[in-house]
């Protein structure tokens, strides 16, 4: 009796292999998007403590050049969220790009695994032929000895 061997297994082997390097590449996009995102939320946070400490003081009467100087902090920081924006943007997009191409390798996955199956159940079919046509052959055999 003969095993199953599948020609493309190779092929199968290189496409679940595509398949996991894709969901490690979606992983490490979503974990870049959540550093991104904490430290833009981080960056809001820092800037909303300098607005009430310049709000603060003032009221206090502070000294012109300190609000000054507070104030150009806070555009600094403005600068900053909107470059962090953008980059939290670039990685929204690439944790998109990632489901996306990981959505194609598995189609292509299941496309092999399926041809796979396919070959497998033509294999167990023509096995089970080759098995039945024995049977058939000893039954004939029995039946014309039995005959004679």
């Amino acid at each position: 009796m003969t095993s199953f061997r599948y020609a493309y297994q190779s092929i199968v082997n290189l496409k679940q292999s595509e398949t996991t390097q894709a969901k490690w590449g979606l992983t490490a996009a979503l974990d870049l998007l959540h550093a991104e995102e904490m430290s833009l939320s981080e960056l809001n946070a820092e800037r909303l403590r300098w607005e009430g400490k310049l709000e603060e003081l003032g009221m206090l009467g502070s000294p012109l050049i300190e609000l000054q100087a507070i104030q150009r902090f806070l555009s600094h920081l403005d600068a900053c969220i909107g470059s962090k924006q953008q980059v939290v943007q670039a990685a929204e997009n690439e944790v998109e790009s990632s489901r996306h191409r990981l959505a194609e390798r598995k189609i292509q996955e299941k496309i092999w695994l399926k041809s796979k199956e396919k070959a497998l159940n033509r294999f167990k079919a023509a096995q089970l032929a080759g098995e039945q046509a024995e049977l058939d052959e000893i039954a004939v055999q029995r039946h014309s000895r039995a005959a004679l």
